[in-house]
């Protein structure tokens, strides 16, 4: 696993106490990783070079802000063969992200949204534009988004966060940051995004 990932907690057994009632279960968006990294354009450059570790990195890094702002579970599925990888999987800033050999992404997505369901995830999400996929994964109980509606999702969040950031009610009647009062990794991502909107 590459450095700084952490140990991967399977989100249909630890992710939710849905004994606790729904009002404290989380909603889960469950990416096919490789079927936006084929259609966004800014990844699908990368994508079609064969470069699929700076896709997936791009992708990954969209999702990272994306789940901070939003405050879904987000599990981003990769066929592990394609990939030239082992069956693993990590979790990077929140976002889950795992490698499939024995399967691929789509079945194991449409048995995550099986398995999550039955265990009370109140709401769950796939994002994917293969139809087929669609079909099987809203059949198993799950909200469909397209790649484009993801996509348009991830840049609605970045304009949301980015006002935020500009927003004068950050800053306290004392003139302190309220973000000191924030999670640390909700935290961190409002600056690594601030970073990134100087320099665009």
């Amino acid at each position: 696993m590459p450095d700084g990932a952490d140990n991967f907690v399977d989100p249909t057994t630890k992710l939710y106490n849905t004994n606790d009632g729904f009002d404290f279960a989380t909603s889960v968006l469950l990416v096919d990783g490789y079927n936006v990294c084929g259609f966004w354009p800014k990844l699908k450059k990368h994508f079609a070079r064969g470069q699929l570790e700076t896709a997936r990195d791009k992708l990954i890094h969209e999702l990272i802000t994306f789940t901070h702002v939003k405050g879904l579970k987000v599990v981003c599925v990769f066929d592990a063969a394609m990939s030239g990888l082992p069956t693993h999987k990590e979790c990077l800033n929140s976002v889950d992200i795992v490698y499939v050999a024995n399967t691929d992404a789509d079945s194991w997505i449409e048995r995550e949204v099986t398995l999550l369901r039955a265990d009370g995830c109140p709401k769950v999400w796939v994002a994917t534009s293969d139809t087929f996929h669609q079909h099987a994964a809203h059949g198993a109980g799950a909200y469909v988004w397209s790649c484009k509606n993801l996509i348009s999702e991830i840049n609605d969040a970045k304009k949301e966060l980015q006002e935020l950031l500009h927003d004068e009610t950050m800053y306290s009647t004392k003139g302190k940051l309220l973000e000191h009062n924030l999670d640390p990794e909700v935290r961190d991502a409002l600056h690594a995004l601030k970073q990134q909107l100087k320099t665009q």
